[in-house]
């Protein structure tokens, strides 16, 4: 018996020492609705969880030996329980000081660019935000979404040009012509606009906006610093192996 459980323990897959003592138990992971990002996909009579921070996890999570439990909650309520330690990791975050308070941030995995979209037959010839809120042009953004320093300072100059709404509210308008344009999610917005069948009326302006990489948050709480240490040597390892081109692809295919 004894020789037989030796050679069954041969024949099993090999893991890194770390990845089974890290990840004994699966790792809890708050997410939202915002395709493409995350969102579920119905698949016949199932309902699978998909997108591009979901599909780039997994890849990660492979590579450690962890398994993974995804919770939905809304994103303010998914960062107070990463803060109590109710949940492990979120996706798709901003880095902020408050939030450095109570968890670690991973090494960036994707590049977070904003456009600003327009009326196909409005995208006129300014090469800047501030350009083109300067010629008298109403903005909307979405309320509660951090734009980084310098958009966030063009916004308080022109505010009186400004209104803050959500995603779908701002397509509505920018049709009625209510708003001339509205800062978007380079990723995001297109799957907006064609779940509302809007991708050949609305388009992004090719002046740059804004681009701030976006990354895992990890709740101190319940992770250590030298998981981290782990976690970004995985992340590393699946852009080295060419997967997260091929992530990138799958969710920038949609227009």
């Amino acid at each position: 018996m004894r020789l037989f459980s030796l050679c069954v323990l041969c024949c099993l897959p090999l893991q890194p020492l770390w990845a089974q003592s890290f990840c004994s138990s699966p790792l809890r992971v708050g997410f939202d609705d915002w395709p493409p990002y995350h969102y579920y996909q119905q698949e016949g009579a199932r309902r699978e969880l998909r997108g591009f921070a979901v599909d780039y996890l997994n890849a990660v999570s492979n590579r450690l030996g962890c398994r993974l439990v995804y919770v939905e909650r809304p994103w303010k309520r998914g960062l107070h329980d990463l803060e109590r330690g109710r949940l492990d990791i979120v996706m798709e975050a901003y880095f902020a000081d408050e939030r450095a308070r109570y968890a670690w941030f991973s090494i960036p995995y994707n590049p977070g660019r904003t456009s600003l979209w327009v009326r196909k037959s409005g995208t006129g010839e300014e090469s800047d935000l501030a350009s083109w809120l300067a010629h008298g042009h109403r903005l909307g953004v979405t309320r509660d979404y951090y734009y980084g320093p310098e958009i966030t300072k063009v916004l308080q100059r022109y505010r009186n040009q400004v209104s803050e709404v959500n995603d779908v509210q701002n397509y509505r308008k920018l049709l009625l012509g209510r708003i001339d344009g509205f800062l978007g999610d380079s990723l995001a917005t297109p799957w907006g606009l064609k779940r509302e069948g809007l991708s050949d009326a609305v388009v992004p302006h090719t002046m740059a906006i804004h681009e701030t990489p976006t990354f895992f948050m990890l709740s101190k709480k319940t992770l250590s610093g030298e998981f981290v240490a782990r976690f970004n040597e995985a992340i590393v390892a699946v852009g080295d192996s060419g997967e997260q081109e091929l992530i990138w692809r799958r969710y920038t295919s949609v227009r």
